[in-house]
């Protein structure tokens, strides 16, 4: 059989042709069949010559010898292996029950090809639905299991959800109590379900059921909710597969409402917190990446879960953990802790107590000096440090957590990273703890014994140039009036910040943007020694930086802190500020709308600049005009 089957790739074609001519009539013997069959390189030498065949009596000798060797099942499946789909789906479609079944199970066994997905998901769906919805145990058995391969590749979802896989899926899960000890239907029924949710399809007019409920109707929801908070960590694919489900529904503003509103009422937040500890990583990272889309929604209930054992948070913490490869659920663990309430006392305290902050300036340089290429995750786990690092500024009265943030040079540590990264989070998280750590400097920062007639002689570059006294390392600050450092009293101007938080103003990112004004503008706030501030800021060019803002940015948060810190500038900086703000043409038809547009804050000041200008829109002309 095997010097036959070997003749097939001869090449003369006389010998070919004999051979195939053999072949064919071995394989109407029932008894030559499996074995024509069982010789290695046999069925996918006839599947090759019926993909190259020349003439027409090889490729109608081989069709034939290739429908002989149909009548044993295990030849059927070398012939998928193969690439040819269409006999296992015509015994499938056509075949007696237990045809059915063998052909079902092998579909869920192979690897399909990815040409032939399509096709398979296309003929097979309707047979495998009906077969999980009418049959017995081991029908349904073998039928889920090929359903759960095809619906692996997320193409297919339409095809599957035409197909009824969704009413019946859901089914599976809500409604039938039956369970096989060897095989659980609930758990490839939801992974299916979830496979399909992930296609994009519009989960709103998905259909699950005759009493016309939708996939994100608040049935469905409480549903998959309630199977959530009972589910445990040893059905891992189960619980799996329900929070990938819920992941898919947050994308629905509607469906969000429902499920902050579930998971927040009942033990379902409980339960995904402690699946974060889950020995299976695909668990553990879908709850946190479910936890993280809930937080902007339930971040203070979440952290009050959380904090009630310091358990889960010493698993975050020891996910973060620098490795030499860098895995998803670090970068969703340090993302997690980053968007939780950054004013909570309490988990801040647990992280200083669990000594996060030495591990985290360890991952920030790490990344910063191999790159963020060294791994597809190492990005956003940057941005997730440093958002940790950020969180800890927010209750920086805290004695603890003061002194921390002096030890590790917080503020040098924040303005290297404006310049030193191309991430727009990290910038803007950056100027966010430096806004936060500017805004206690007065508070900390000490007077001088320093004779009043010296300092009135200084002019403020010698101030900026001042080096270490002799007492200690803290200068002269002519922003906040005494002792400054940026170590010690978290001084911009001393941590050599003002210019790169003026760079972030011509960021694109509107909320980089933002985060530099409002770090800039702790600089010209009512504690500070103004008229040295602005004198300061004028010899950055902030006037250009911020009239460059104004110009490009609509955004009305950002027009509202521009406007205020150019308000600030023409009352302290004189002409030359005045000269300077005047020059700008476009600015006066931008502050009159403006005053027009915005909310009566924001009007204020824009009236208030427009009024130095000296140029008052006449708002009583039916358009407006200067």
């Amino acid at each position: 059989m095997s010097r036959i089957i070997n003749q097939l790739s001869s090449s003369h074609r006389s010998i070919r042709d004999t051979a195939l001519l053999l072949l064919f009539e071995l394989s109407k013997s029932q008894s030559l069949s499996d074995p024509i069959g069982s010789v290695t390189g046999g069925i996918s030498g006839l599947i090759s010559m019926k993909d190259n065949s020349l003439d027409e009596f090889s490729s109608e000798k081989v069709d034939e010898t290739l429908r002989n060797l149909e009548k044993f099942p295990t030849n059927i499946k070398l012939m998928a292996e193969g690439g040819l789909m269409e006999p296992l789906i015509r015994h499938l479609t056509e075949g007696s029950e237990w045809m059915r079944i063998e052909m079902a199970s092998y579909l869920g066994e192979i690897v399909i090809r990815h040409d032939c997905m399509a096709y398979v998901a296309e003929r097979a769906s309707p047979v495998l639905v009906k077969m999980v919805h009418e049959g017995g145990t081991f029908t349904r058995k073998a039928a889920l299991k090929a359903l759960l391969q095809i619906s692996s590749h997320r193409p297919n979802g339409r095809t599957l959800a035409e197909a009824g896989a969704v009413q019946v899926m859901a089914e599976e899960m809500f409604t039938r109590t039956i369970r096989d000890e060897l095989n659980d239907p609930k758990a490839e029924a939801t992974k299916i379900l979830a496979n399909i949710c992930e296609f994009g399809l519009d989960l709103e007019t998905l259909q699950v059921n005759a009493q016309g409920y939708t996939m994100n109707s608040e049935y469905v929801v409480y549903n998959i909710i309630e199977l959530l908070k009972n589910s445990t960590s040893d059905e891992s694919i189960f619980s799996t597969s329900l929070i990938r489900i819920l992941l898919c529904l947050t994308k629905s503003p509607k469906s969000m409402d429902t499920i902050v509103s579930g998971v927040k009422n009942t033990e379902a937040c409980d339960t995904l917190i402690y699946f974060i500890s889950s020995p299976d990583e695909e668990l553990g990272a879908a709850a946190i990446k479910l936890l993280i889309s809930l937080s902007a929604y339930m971040g203070f209930t979440m952290t009050e879960r959380l904090c009630k054992t310091s358990d889960q948070v010493a698993n975050l913490i020891s996910s973060i953990a620098l490795t030499n490869q860098i895995k998803e659920k670090q970068t969703l663990s340090a993302t997690f802790l980053a968007k939780l309430p950054h004013d909570s006392l309490a988990l801040n305290t647990i992280l200083v107590n669990k000594n996060t902050v030495p591990k985290l300036l360890q991952t920030i340089n790490h990344i910063q000096s191999n790159g963020t290429g060294m791994s597809r995750y190492a990005s956003a786990l940057l941005e997730g440090s440093v958002g940790i690092l950020v969180r800890f500024t927010a209750t920086i009265y805290d004695p603890q957590i003061l002194f921390l943030a002096k030890l590790h040079n917080f503020t040098s540590v924040f303005a290297n990273l404006l310049t030193q990264t191309s991430s727009n989070e990290v910038q803007k998280l950056s100027a966010i703890g430096l806004e936060k750590l500017s805004s206690v400097s007065t508070s900390l920062s000490k007077p001088l014994n320093i004779k009043n007639k010296v300092m009135k002689f200084l002019h403020l570059p010698k101030l900026l140039s001042l080096g270490p006294s002799q007492k200690g390392h803290l200068r002269v600050c002519p922003v906040h009036k005494g002792a400054c450092s940026s170590q010690n009293t978290f001084c911009l101007v001393h941590a050599k910040a003002i210019e790169k938080l003026l760079t972030c103003l011509d960021n694109e990112n509107e909320e980089v943007v933002e985060a530099a004004l409002s770090a800039i503008c702790t600089l010209v706030d009512d504690k500070v020694d103004m008229d040295r501030s602005v004198r300061l800021l004028i010899e950055f060019n902030t006037i250009r930086h911020v009239l460059n803002v104004v110009g490009i940015h609509k955004q009305e948060s950002v027009l509202h802190k521009s406007f205020w810190l150019m308000e600030k500038l023409l009352l302290k900086g004189g002409e030359e500020s005045l000269s300077n703000i005047s020059q700008d043409r476009s600015l006066p038809a931008i502050l009159a709308t403006a005053s027009h547009q915005w909310n009566s804050e924001t009007r204020r000041i824009a009236e208030k600049i427009l009024t130095h200008l000296k140029k008052v829109p006449n708002f009583s002309a039916p358009n407006y005009s200067l």
